[in-house]
């Protein structure tokens, strides 16, 4: 997706407070591939990793369960409530595709300082 770091979208959710990333990343060997969720603040680019606790799918909703929170999402729009703050976000489903390059800029510093070897 970007010249710095080898990293793929595959879900991106959004409002005017925060944004959510599903994206991949390739391992060592070059054939598996990892999965990351990100928290966007948008305020201060600030980013956040969330782990995946579960997940639940039906062929219309996706359910995904993390330590920060829970993530409900169908093809054009989700909610996110917080799990500290008990904070509902709702979302719009958007194509990787309109990321804005701030955020892809943001998420390349985040990589490299956490997540990259």
């Amino acid at each position: 997706m970007n010249g710095l770091i080898d990293f793929d979208c595959h879900e991106f959710l959004d409002n005017t407070n925060l944004a959510i990333l599903e994206i991949s990343l390739p391992e060592d060997d070059g054939n598996e591939r990892r999965y990351e969720w990100l928290l966007i603040n948008k305020q201060n680019l600030c980013i956040k990793r969330m782990l995946l606790k579960t997940r639940d799918s039906s062929s219309s909703v996706q359910e995904r369960f993390f330590d920060l929170g829970f993530l409900k999402y169908a093809s054009s729009s989700g909610v996110f409530i917080e799990a500290a703050a008990k904070d509902l976000h709702h979302l719009e489903h958007k194509g990787c595709e309109d990321i804005p390059e701030e955020y892809l800029s943001a998420v390349t510093g985040y990589l490299l300082e956490n997540l990259v070897m």
